[in-house]
C-alpha cells in the first residue's frame, strides 16, 4: 500500500505453500504484514488483508495459514488451525497452539486439508551447491 506521494506505508505478503507436500494451489502463508510505525492503528493493515484475501480468493486459493498473535487474526476470520487438524511441526516452537491459524476463504475449503506445518523444506533454498 502506497501514500498518495507513492511512498510504501505497509505491505502483506501472501505466498503458495503446502502441507506435507499437498495444498500447495490452494494453500497460501501470510507472511509477513508490516505497516509503517507512526502509521499503525488506523486500520492499514486491515484493509492490506482484505485486499489481500480478495485476490487470493479471486485466484482461486482456499486458504490461508498464518503464525502470529491471535488477537490480530482472529477478528480477520483467522481461527486455530488445530481445529482442523492442520499440527506445527517439532521444530515450529509457538508460545500456545493458537498461534499457528487458517482462515478459509472458500467455506467448506478445509474439510479436506489437514496435516503438518513443517518449514524445513526452507533450508534447502540455502543449501552451498558447491
Amino acid at each position: 500500500m502506497t501514500d498518495e506521494h507513492n511512498a510504501v506505508i505497509g505491505y502483506a505478503m501472501f505466498s503458495r505453500f503446502h502441507i506435507e507436500g499437498k495444498y500447495e494451489d490452494e494453500l497460501l502463508i501470510l507472511t509477513p504484514v508490516a505497516v509503517k510505525t507512526e502509521l499503525q492503528r488506523q486500520h492499514i493493515s486491515k484493509e492490506l488483508l482484505e485486499y489481500g484475501f480478495t485476490k487470493a480468493q479471486a485466484l482461486g486459493f482456499k486458504a490461508v495459514l498464518v503464525e502470529g498473535n491471535p488477537k490480530n487474526y482472529n477478528p480477520r476470520g483467522f481461527q486455530t488451525s488445530c481445529l482442523f487438524g492442520i499440527t506445527a511441526g517439532p521444530n515450529i516452537k509457538l508460545p500456545r497452539p493458537e498461534c499457528l491459524m487458517i482462515k478459509e476463504l472458500e467455506e467448506g475449503a478445509l474439510e479436506h486439508i489437514s496435516g503438518i506445518v513443517d518449514y524445513s523444506f526452507y533450508e534447502t533454498l540455502c543449501e552451498d551447491s558447491l
